[in-house]
């Protein structure tokens, strides 16, 4: 950027050789334009797969964006829901091309927070019951308060899913939930999540876990 001075009263306004002009604060104001531009009408094949990526992802969320934005109701805003936080762990991480299926359900988030989550979580399957256990967290900081246990259960191939948003208690170190019939020889990607009513108004959240494929 630069002002230009003494120009004998002409004041060059546009563009024109590589530069923009235009008046700022009673000066002439010139600079350089960008070497390139976004191009909407003959995208670079890089643009073409970021915007594939993009549709995949959202696609990928959309179904479950109820349970999304309960999981991230603390980090979200007027502008900004649960699909947009999970895109990011997604994207960063959970989306590689060239790969089937592109999208690595281990990546995904659906919850995060500062509360002490599940560890050492495991999972069995009979039939339609999937059983979950994990370790006893009493001993660790504020987690002998007993918590809720949210379950979410994801069939990547056809998007069909589960949610249990009230499956149980923490302190019970266990749970067991039930898929339909017609669903009990599908493989399910199993997520785990605490979370503390604080207030009325004001819920605590754990980051949730990706349990495994079962």
């Amino acid at each position: 950027m630069a002002r230009l001075i003494g120009l004998g009263g002409f004041s060059p306004q546009g563009k024109s050789g590589g530069f923009t002009f235009y008046q700022l604060n009673g000066q002439t104001i010139m600079r350089r334009l960008p070497a390139s531009h976004r191009n909407k009408t003959n995208p670079t094949s890089l643009q073409l797969l970021y915007r594939q990526r993009f549709k995949e992802i959202n696609a990928f969320l959309k179904p479950f964006k109820e349970v999304l934005n309960f999981g991230f109701q603390n980090q979200c805003t007027q502008s900004k829901r649960g699909t947009h936080c999970a895109y990011q762990e997604l994207v960063q991480r959970g989306y590689t091309f060239g790969q089937e299926p592109r999208i690595d359900p281990s990546y995904l988030k659906i919850s995060a927070g500062s509360l002490l989550g599940p560890e050492e979580v495991k999972a069995t399957k009979e039939n339609q019951l999937i059983r979950l256990t994990w370790r006893d967290p009493s001993k660790q900081g504020s987690s002998f308060h007993p918590a809720q246990v949210l379950v979410f259960l994801l069939h990547l191939p056809s998007g069909s899913f589960y949610w249990f948003p009230e499956a149980g208690k923490s302190h019970h170190l266990e749970l067991s939930v039930e898929v339909k019939e017609t669903d009990q020889d599908k493989v399910w990607s199993v997520y785990l999540a605490f979370y503390r009513k604080v207030n009325p108004k004001k819920i605590d959240f754990s980051d949730s876990v990706f349990v495994q494929n079962i």
